[in-house]
């Protein structure tokens, strides 16, 4: 990812994120050996219990961003200009692949790569920690931003970290975080940004 960000035209939205994935995925088809390192990618259990904890977590994202919007009015204008949804087509189309883009690559990155290296050789619960610390550093200059954002996006990636170690996949944390930035994506209509 640093890498990207050495070369301007892969700065923005969702290069940043995707062009990581691109050359991640071309090592690994070329180099046979680095094959075995995708034991991170995969669904998770998918049960009754897990789609309510999913729910739930969808509910209580949407509460808290909702509030930090109305107590803190963050300038949301720098968010804006990170995310080009004029070229996604019209303000559905875009918002639609917003949240599917977005969640699904900073999923694969902090609950599917980054998680999988730190729990192989740490545990689970200091990954957890390691990788809502992470997501909420990433947040400083996103949404929700700021350091009370930072903090709320930390807590956030604990919840998705721990939802990843009980599921044991990936699925249920995308779903969630997809909850999350559609909550994102209407608090930018509403404030007239998209």
């Amino acid at each position: 990812m640093a890498c990207t960000l050495l070369v301007p035209a892969l700065r923005r939205w969702p290069w940043v994120w995707l062009a990581p994935f691109v050359a991640y995925f071309g090592i690994v088809a070329v180099v046979p050996r680095l094959r075995s390192s995708l034991t991170w990618l995969r669904v998770g259990k998918v049960s009754a219990a897990g789609v309510g904890v999913t729910a739930g977590i969808m509910v209580l994202s949407t509460l808290v961003l909702v509030g930090f919007q109305a107590t803190v009015q963050p300038d949301l204008r720098g968010v804006r200009a990170a995310w080009p949804f004029e070229s996604l087509g019209g303000i559905i189309m875009a918002g639609v692949i917003f949240v599917i883009i977005n969640a699904t690559l900073e999923e694969l990155l902090f609950r599917g790569v980054l998680f999988d290296a730190l729990q192989s050789q740490w545990g689970n619960w200091f990954t957890v920690i390691a990788t809502g610390l992470f997501f909420g550093l990433g947040h400083l200059k996103g949404y929700p931003s700021g350091p009370l954002g930072a903090c709320l996006a930390a807590l956030y990636g604990f919840t998705l970290g721990t939802l990843r170690v009980w599921t044991g996949g990936l699925l249920l944390p995308i779903v969630a975080h997809m909850g999350a930035d559609a909550t994102i994506y209407g608090i930018l209509i509403y404030s007239g940004m998209v």
